[in-house]
């Protein structure tokens, strides 16, 4: 089975959803493991990982816009009131942890002495403001906030893997089990034309 065109994303929402695919699976494939690294690796990785997620915080914004000026394709045929509404939340969700995971890093980051170069990013090209409210704290105030940032940003790193696995095995399931051309939709895969 084949999808149609007016069934397809856009181009740039297709081209949004896999550069913010690729970001993400980056940052959550050395988040979990980056603290454990050498200094000097760690010095490398660090604003990467930043810098990929400022990344993601923009897109998603873009994202989001686009969104709400450009209807996206309906849903494939015959799916239950309950794939819909589980759709959207996962959808939701999904956009509101894009949110969290980069706002509780840049918050992580910002949990020190105030620095007038700010956070370094993209390997020293571009400098990030500190979120002023954070690396204002008095010490112990600062501390405390660091360690519950750091938190946020760790237990939502695995909501985030939890809410992948659960967007992909439902593209997966359209694509194999219900015959409908999902990944067409989304850019992987050819689409037809339907007459006018």
């Amino acid at each position: 089975m084949t999808v149609s065109t007016q069934d397809r994303y856009t181009r740039v929402a297709i081209a949004l959803h896999w550069t913010m695919a690729a970001l993400i699976l980056f940052n959550l494939g050395i988040g979990f493991f980056m603290e454990g690294f050498a200094p000097p690796l760690k010095r490398v990785i660090i604003p990467l990982h930043a810098s990929a997620g400022i990344t993601v915080l923009a897109l998603t914004v873009i994202r989001i816009l686009w969104r709400l000026t450009h209807r996206p394709p309906p849903f494939p045929p015959g799916l239950s009131r309950w794939e819909h509404w589980a759709a959207h939340a996962a959808h939701g969700l999904l956009y509101v942890l894009m949110f969290v995971m980069t706002l509780s890093g840049w918050s992580i980051l910002s949990a020190h002495p105030p620095n007038p170069n700010g956070i370094v990013l993209f390997l020293g090209t571009i400098h990030l403001p500190q979120i002023s409210v954070v690396s204002h704290l008095a010490p112990d105030a600062q501390h405390s906030a660091h360690e519950n940032f750091v938190t946020v940003h760790s237990i939502g790193g695995w909501i985030f893997v939890g809410l992948l696995v659960l967007h992909v095995l439902g593209a997966l399931k359209h694509q194999w089990f219900d015959r409908y051309p999902e990944l067409a939709r989304m850019g992987i895969g050819r689409s037809r034309s339907v007459p006018r």
